[in-house]
């Protein structure tokens, strides 16, 4: 207890006040004083000690919020045997140091008197120190526990997965969430291994990141994505956030709340892969544009490659007389390089793989995760595949005028390799892409330097193309492209200014069309995207890019695509949240208990005053008149729905009296401002609903104004037994917000109130 420099002080403090009495008091010699200043700094220390001792002794037996009574007794009692033991241990000590009589009984009564007084005096400083801090000690765990009690309950009942890990990735903790979203049970999720939740393909990359994250030695918060798989064996995408925990009494972890977000990614990775997939065959499609086949060939294969994640993609096509395969080029991942091709040099003879060559030129596609699953009667072409070191394999049939030509393939070999029905779907267009341009290369060299598609394809398709010279005058445009824009007649010969004309009268945000020109006149060969909203109800994205030929700038590509069904499938499903928020809070608002408590106050009132009574009823039916005639209306002006309130303010008071205070702040100016009908009224009772009511405990509720969001406050005095909320009333509030304002609504408790802001939207 305390350092020994401390203690020396206090030691020399004393021997120099003795010193200093002795001095002037006695006749000791120099010397003298010397050796009994040494003395007393000995005593004193030996006292320190003592009364240390004692202090833990107590400490050990009686707690001082507990007993303090025995506790004084008992140190009471030890610190006159220590100050007595002290005392014989040092008078026996300087007997023998200064050769001096052992003192007597009244001289060895008086020093311990003195050096209990000295013990009583350092134990009294230790004792209100420990108390001091047994009380903080105290305050701080009851504090703890208080705490403890309510985050236990909120994180159990919250919807995400809270956990604490140890610095191995080692589960210590989990929320009881776990268990609904990924169906093991607490106990199996803390035995596991580090990480051993978390989906194989992850697992590297997780643990990589963690490590880095505690590597930097910062006391921080990083997030992160991951997948886990459930002991039902489903797969669910996590977002992470962890916390530096560790110098957290109690926690001394890293805290981790993880959010399934598993539908979200989903989408985000459709939504992805469709546009990654249209990018794609747009690039594909431009390179066959502005290059030679061959250099179009090897860039193509090599996108595809990548894009599909094989080690190998080739293209072969027939000779004339249909039996020898010529490679036209093979590409080869990375890791693919470390297997060589047999084949790729000298190519195949057609009834060395009689079966697969039957198999492509009846068009059928052979997809084959491992090559164990060909049939018996493909065993020879299942060993040429083998002796190329093929694990599985895709190939797709190139045919022009429903004739084979060739085929292109899709090697994996090292790991099995699934395909979607969407991949194939793709790369069956790639194939006719590279099917078209194969067929124009045959047909005349000088298609090579063509601006255009091959039309067949072109007009196949479900864009619409329009191409440019240099001049920017337009030299093609395909059918789907007329059917776009509702054109008449083909547009080929006029500039793309004129063009931009003409269609702009059918665009509603021609600022996208102006914002395309100034990229172009910024950067000739810039490639950029526009979505432009027709009037006639379509949705267009268009994307423009430079064609170039042989490293020139030779015009330029303008495809169209009609997004509609995507944008309306989007608004539907905003749509229908709208609908059933507005279904929900009317069902809500004119609900049996409202209209029941309000006939049964009127049924009491009307023996009592029939004048107020009258009042009532007028309320009453203004209000059911308010929800009959704003119940179809998107928004109404912020002083009709604070008339509405004041009715339904008025109903309540009759029937809570006192028990209710309204306060209304809003200024004039903010009148013609809108918002959702009943938004008001459902907050108003949403707090009448789950907070305690009563003459000691009014509820306070006020209406305000704060930057453009209407507040609605009220004292937050949650009912004992409260009605167990369903949360439908503020998410159906916030839903319909999605299609009216581009800011939601906030809700949450604020100090001692329940704050709701909602956005004010200008009238239109």
């Amino acid at each position: 207890m305390y350092s020994w420099k401390l203690q020396l002080a206090v030691a020399v403090g004393f021997g120099l006040i003795i010193l200093i009495n002795q001095v002037f008091f006695t006749g000791f010699t120099a010397l003298e004083l010397f050796q009994n200043f040494l003395a007393n700094v000995f005593i004193v220390l030996l006292i320190w000690k003592s009364a240390v001792w004692v202090t833990q002794t107590g400490e050990r037996f009686f707690n001082w919020l507990e007993r303090p009574l025995k506790r004084v007794l008992l140190s009471g009692v030890l610190g006159l045997v220590c100050s007595f033991l002290v005392v014989l241990i040092s008078a026996y000590f300087f007997q023998l140091l200064y050769q001096s009589p052992f003192p007597g009984n009244n001289e060895i009564f008086i020093n311990t008197l003195i050096s209990f007084l000295l013990f009583s005096v350092l134990f009294t400083g230790f004792n209100i120190i420990h108390f001091l801090e047994a009380l903080r000690e105290k305050q701080v765990k009851e504090t703890v526990a208080r705490l403890g009690n309510y985050f236990e309950q909120l994180i159990e009942n919250v919807e995400d997965i809270v956990q604490v890990w140890d610095t191995d990735g080692r589960i210590k903790y989990s929320s009881p969430s776990a268990e609904q979203q990924l169906d093991y049970k607490i106990s199996e999720l803390t035995e596991f291994p580090p990480f051993y939740w978390i989906l194989e393909e992850d697992k590297n990359g997780v643990k990589n990141r963690f490590e880095a994250f505690l590597g930097e030695g910062k006391r921080g918060v990083y997030f992160d994505q991951f997948r886990v798989k459930t002991k039902t064996g489903a797969v669910r995408m996590l977002e992470v956030k962890i916390s530096d925990g560790r110098t957290i009494p109690m926690i001394e972890g890293l805290i981790v709340t993880c959010r399934d977000i598993t539908g979200r990614h989903q989408t985000e990775q459709l939504i992805r892969r469709q546009k990654e997939l249209y990018e794609l065959t747009s690039s594909i499609s431009g390179s066959f544009l502005r290059m030679d086949f061959q250099s179009a060939l090897i860039e193509m294969l090599e996108k595809m490659g990548k894009f599909s994640s094989v080690d190998r993609v080739y293209v072969y096509q027939l000779n004339q007389e249909k039996n020898y395969w010529n490679c036209l080029h093979e590409w080869r991942s990375q890791k693919g390089n470390q297997i060589p091709s047999i084949y790729y040099q000298n190519g195949i003879p057609t009834e060395a793989m009689q079966w697969t060559f039957d198999q492509l030129r009846s068009n059928r596609i052979l997809n084959f995760k491992t090559l164990d699953e060909m049939p018996p009667e493909a065993e020879q072409c299942r060993k040429a595949f083998e002796a190329d070191g093929t694990v599985g394999i895709l190939l797709l049939p190139l045919r022009i005028n429903g004739e084979l030509v060739g085929m292109i393939g899709y090697d994996a070999l090292f790991e099995p390799k699934n395909w979607s029905e969407d991949d194939i779907r793709f790369l069956k267009l790639c194939s006719e892409i590279l099917t078209s341009s194969l067929a124009r290369s045959e047909a005349e060299a000088s298609t090579r330097a063509s601006l255009s598609f091959n039309q067949a394809i072109i007009d196949s398709s479900a864009e619409g193309f329009l191409l440019a010279n240099l001049q920017n005058k337009v030299v093609y445009a395909n059918e789907i492209f007329l059917g776009l824009w509702d054109l008449e007649k083909t547009p080929v010969g006029l500039s793309v200014e004129e063009m931009s004309k003409l269609v702009e009268p059918k665009v509603e945000n021609k600022e996208e069309i102006d914002r395309g020109f100034e990229i172009l006149k910024e950067n000739t060969q810039a490639v950029f995207t526009m979505t432009l909203n027709l009037y006639n109800g379509k949705v267009l994205e268009v994307y423009s890019a430079p064609q170039v030929q042989d490293g020139k700038l030779v015009g330029r590509i303008w495809s169209n695509r009609d997004i509609t069904d995507r944008i309306l499938s989007q608004r539907e499903e905003l749509e229908k949240g709208m609908a059933l928020a507005q279904f929900e809070s009317l069902k809500n608002q004119v609900n049996p208990h409202f209209l029941f408590n309000s006939l049964n106050v009127l049924s009491s009132l009307v023996h009592v005053d029939a004048d107020l009574s009258e009042k009532f009823i007028d309320q009453l039916a203004k209000s059911y008149r308010y929800l009959l005639e704003q119940k179809d209306n998107t928004l109404v002006s912020l002083k009709v729905e604070l008339d509405f309130v004041n009715s339904f303010i008025f109903l309540l008071k009759i029937r809570f009296e006192d028990k209710i205070q309204l306060e209304i702040d809003i200024p004039e100016r903010f009148h013609s401002m809108q918002i959702a009908p009943l938004t008001m009224q459902l907050l108003i009772e949403n707090a009448v609903k789950h907070n305690r009511i009563s003459k000691d405990e009014p509820l306070k509720i006020f209406i305000g104004i704060e930057d453009l969001y209407l507040v609605v406050k009220n004292s937050l005095q949650v009912r004992i037994n409260h009605v167990p909320s369903t949360g439908l009333g503020l998410k159906n509030i916030q839903n319909r917000y999605l299609l009216l304002s581009p800011e939601m609504p906030e809700f949450g408790p604020e100090g001692n109130f329940f704050v709701a802001r909602i956005p004010l939207i200008e009238e239109k």
